[in-house]
This record gives structure tokens, sequence and C-alpha cells, in this order.
């Protein structure tokens, strides 16, 4: 008869996180189609077309902004992990600390992804002429949005050219350093030549049913990629343990 070891505690962890995000982002769900108003009154918020002409309402578009901020707020915080993964690498040079960064960056790639489809089908819709692509323009809150995105990309690429393990744990650190400050700098952009995206969301929580959803979404979601952060860190520290094994 076959044993079975039993689970671990950073297991049970990841159980827990990915159990309460799923549930989350269910209630989100439910919340921004049978909660939230049909439609937004006229006025709740606008938006300014690039052309500067006259400015139009979002209506119903708005609700996936109960995935794109959520998304946002999941790559501010991949970035941030990366900053301090990094630096605690320089400092003690622990092979944790560089799967943490590792694990931070393929899960920013994701939500970047996320953050960079929502927002482009959301501009399709709303200064757009409603044809896929058709709400990109190029300013400055979207360029440094695909410029943070390719920076993930960047980071995991640049890291598995590197020769020796050493090298390849400088890169990451250093790397994962850099990318702190690119989502301050994303956020920032909205006020260097905004054209379209709203400067602020305030309007739109004014509603209440709006904001509660939105809180229900900014943690349910934010939990589902904070159990893909612990996930794959949990499967690079075995990737490390298995390497040095083998080289022992």
């Amino acid at each position: 008869m076959s044993q079975h070891a039993p689970l671990s505690k950073s297991t049970w962890v990841i159980l827990a996180l990915a159990l309460l995000g799923l549930i989350g982002a269910q209630v989100t769900l439910y919340l921004s189609y049978n909660y939230t108003p049909v439609q937004i009154t006229e006025g709740t918020l606008w938006v300014v077309t690039p052309d500067r002409g006259a400015p139009i309402n979002l209506y119903e578009s708005y609700r996936i902004f109960f995935i794109h901020l959520p998304s946002a707020y999941a790559t501010a915080l991949c970035c941030t992990v990366c900053l301090v993964g990094g630096v605690f690498w320089l400092l003690t040079r622990r092979p944790a600390w560089e799967a943490l960064v590792v694990a931070s960056a393929e899960v920013g790639l994701i939500t970047g992804a996320v953050v960079l489809l929502t927002g482009t089908f959301w501009a399709d819709y709303a200064w757009g002429s409603g044809r896929i692509g058709s709400g990109w323009n190029w300013e400055p809150r979207l360029t440094t949005m695909l410029i943070l995105w390719l920076a993930f990309a960047a980071l995991l690429v640049l890291r598995r050219s590197m020769d020796t393990p050493r090298q390849r744990s400088m890169t990451t650190a250093v790397y994962g350093i850099l990318l702190g400050p690119l989502y301050p700098l994303v956020s920032k952009a909205i006020e260097i030549g905004q054209t379209s995206h709203p400067r602020s969301f305030s309007d739109l929580l004014s509603a209440p049913e709006v904001a509660i959803t939105k809180n229900v979404a900014s943690i349910g979601i934010l939990l589902v990629f904070v159990a893909l952060i612990a996930l794959r860190f949990a499967n690079h520290r075995l990737a490390q343990r298995i390497d040095a094994e083998r080289s022992a």
C-alpha cells in the first residue's frame, strides 16, 4: 500500500492563496455584471478623444476596469518584488532571492500583458473606432507600459544567455533592481502629454457599487497573482536544489 508524503506548509499556503484568489475572481465577475450599474449616469467618467474632440462616456465598457486596475496593481507588486529580490541577492548572494526575482518577472509578464490587452480593448471602444487596435495611439501612458512589459521579457531572456550561474544570478539581480522604478514611470507618464487615458477614476468610484466591486476585485485578483508568484518561486527553488545536488 503506497503512502504519500504530507503536504508542506508552503504548499498549503500556495493552495490557500490560490483558492481565495479564485473565489475573489468569481465574486468579482458576479458583482461586475449583477451588482454594478448597467450604465453609468451621463458624465460620471468622461474621456477626451485624442483629437481633442467632444468628450465621450464610457458606459458599459467600464466593466473591464475591474480586471484592468487589479492587474495594474499586480504589475506594480511584481516590479517591487523584483527590486527587493535584486537588492537582497546582492547583499546576501542567497539563491532564494534570485528565484524570487525570476518568479516575479514571470508573473509580471502575465500581469503586464493583461493590463495591455484589457486597456487596449477598452480604448478600442472608448476612443477608437471599435476595430481591434484602433484605440492604441502611442501616448506616454500606453508606451511606457509596453516598455515595462518588454523589460520583464528581456530579464527572462537575458538571464538565459549568460554562460555561468554566477553571471546569470548577477544579471538577474541587477536587472530586477532596474525594473523597480519602471512602474512609477508608467504612473507618472499620464502627466507627460496625456490625451485619452483618464487621469483619475474618482468620478467612476463615486458610485458605491463600483467602489465596492473595485475593492473586492483588487484583493481577489491580486491574490491570484500572488499565488502564481509563490508557485513559480517554489518551482525555481526546487530546480535550484536539484542543480545543487547534481553539481555536488
